[in-house]
């Protein structure tokens, strides 16, 4: 029983870490804006933001949890 709680816990760990590697914070390259969050007060800025990059390539990713 004992050696199954150390499998259960190691695998918790990793799971945590691969978690935190990809979703746990925002970093982008240098030269770039760090990534945000749409919410309903930070809107009209990208709107502003997008509409002022008219003239390079943009990208707008939009991860639904359903």
């Amino acid at each position: 029983m004992r050696v199954n709680l150390k499998y259960v816990l190691l695998l918790g760990v990793v799971a945590f870490v691969i978690f935190w590697y990809f979703w746990g914070w925002s970093r982008t390259p240098k030269g770039q804006p760090t990534l945000i969050s749409l919410t309903p007060s930070n809107l009209d800025q990208f709107k502003h933001e997008f509409n002022n990059s008219a003239d390079r390539t943009r990208l707008i990713l939009l991860l639904s949890p359903t």
